[in-house]
């Protein structure tokens, strides 16, 4: 099965190969809007509650706070080595409906379009006066937006107002941002903030997002050319933590978002390191334990999105490739074409991804936990998470999870229902309990239908469970980027 698939994606790779690649920048129009301006702008509200949540009660700054690791100065004098790289060649990033694309991100920014940053405000300045203009942003140090005036100035967010827009950053279409290694060789990190890609909206201020969108695909329009998509953004070799929710929803769901992907095509996320951080949810006290939300979502439409390299641990609820079933048909169906490659789950609870929708791709992934931890937040409870109308292809993951029998695999690491296609071999899983098995096949779901076989439209180097093992060990995260 591995070789037919790995054999029949090489054809259509280089068939595709005769074809002149898009460069993702073209896909951006005069009438792309910005949606920046909201965001990297504290207010200092007040707690309120907002349509019956958020209840002012549960207000509760973040217990703990890190260590600092601020920086004044660029160690590599300001020198380019791989910010202006297009993405590379295997993901589901490189394709369209209207063909193969090159992802270029910033690449072609000018001189005066490349910027180092050092602090939040600087971030969001360069953001805000690049636009949708061809950018590369450089990240030294820490970023965190409850600091100001050159990092001297720390207030911690006082609302989910305050924390939902002061707290977050948008980054625009053709962007690349990145993070540089300091001094001492640390990446750059993020703290207290949300990286949000895109964003849901209506084609005019005031206007209805959803029946906007409806009424152009009634007109017969093409949906890929509704103006309000965020496209070609690539981001590399940061270390993000997930925000701590001071005012979240209720007492089971958190707000912010590590990183979101809201309406964005053609995106590349590579060499991450996400996770909690200083602020894990042990630390909550009072009724409302839940502080997180996801540590990186693909939602509402997204499509076309590579997440490569990265490492993902000490969280709960990790990653939604479409956050809600029948009601989000209109965005979602045909999209959220997602690549997970060369990525470490570690001591995360579950939804490595939760699908909805989404026609992803998974190869050469790496996943341990452990199922009897008292420790909370991080005890396994789910893994892959096939759901409502997904179509899924899973090849060569590794998986190691404490606890575990190799009888209770198959429902826990993998599972599923409601999805229209699933497809799941050449895994290795390994536990104290089971031993090492191969695992191979369908874990006890059917095949998918004739109609809903798809091959991945790209080239790409499959390699076995146990070489990804140590493939990924070697090289996912931020700080590992060559």
């Amino acid at each position: 099965m591995k070789n037919t698939v790995l054999a029949a994606s090489l054809v259509l790779a280089f068939a595709s190969g005769a074809q002149a690649a898009i460069d993702a920048s073209t896909f951006v129009g005069a009438s792309t809007p910005l949606q920046t301006a909201l965001y990297g702008v504290r207010n200092y509200s007040a707690p309120v509650l907002v349509k019956g949540l958020h209840d002012p009660a549960n207000y509760m700054a973040a217990p703990r706070l890190p260590a600092w690791q601020f920086a004044q100065a660029d160690p590599s004098g300001g020198v380019l080595t791989f910010e202006r790289q297009s993405a590379p060649a295997t993901g589901w990033h490189t394709w369209s409906r209207k063909g193969k694309v090159v992802l270029s991100g910033g690449g072609a920014a000018r001189p005066d379009r490349i910027y180092t940053v050092f602090n939040g405000q600087q971030l969001v300045a360069a953001i805000r006066q690049a636009g949708n203009e061809p950018k590369i942003i450089r990240v030294v140090g820490h970023i965190d937006l409850r600091w100001s005036e050159n990092n001297t100035v720390f207030r911690e967010y006082t609302s989910y107002s305050d924390q939902k827009y002061g707290g977050s950053v948008n980054l625009p279409s053709n962007t690349t941002l990145v993070g540089i290694n300091d001094a001492q060789g640390r990446p750059a990190r993020m703290t207290g903030t949300s990286l949000l890609i895109g964003g849901e909206l209506a084609l005019a201020q005031g206007g209805d997002a959803e029946a906007d969108f409806k009424k152009w695909i009634k007109d017969g329009k093409d949906g890929d050319d509704y103006p309000t998509w965020t496209r070609n953004v690539i981001v590399r070799n940061l270390v993000i933590d997930t925000p701590w929710d001071v005012n979240p929803e209720d007492e089971d769901n958190a707000y912010a978002d590590g990183i979101t992907v809201s309406r964005g095509q053609n995106i590349f996320l590579d060499h991450l390191s996400v996770s909690d951080g200083d602020t894990p949810e042990s630390i909550a006290t009072g009724s409302w334990k839940t502080r997180h939300d996801g540590a990186l979502d693909v939602v509402r439409g997204s499509d076309y999105v590579t997440v490569a390299n990265s490492s993902f641990s000490n969280h709960h609820k990790t990653t939604l490739v479409g956050n809600g079933d029948g009601g989000r048909a209109w965005s979602d169906e045909g999209r959220l074409h997602v690549t997970f490659s060369g990525n470490w789950w570690s001591a995360v609870a579950a939804r490595l991804p939760l699908n909805r929708y989404g026609q992803v791709h998974m190869f050469n992934n790496l996943v341990s936990g452990n199922v009897v931890t008292k420790e909370a937040g991080l005890k396994f409870e789910s893994g892959t998470d096939a759901r409502y109308r997904s179509n899924m292809l899973i090849e060569n993951n590794y998986y190691n999870v404490t606890g575990l029998k190799l009888s209770e695999f198959c429902g826990k690491a993998i599972k599923g229902k409601g999805f229209i296609g699933f497809r799941s071999s050449g895994h290795v899983f390994t536990s104290d309990r089971a031993g090492t098995n191969a695992v191979d096949g369908q874990c006890g779901m059917a095949p998918p239908d004739a109609a809903n076989l798809w091959t991945p439209p790209y080239l790409y180097a499959l390699q076995t469970a146990t070489s990804a093992l140590t493939a990924v060990q070697a090289q996912a995260g931020a700080g590992k980027l060559r």
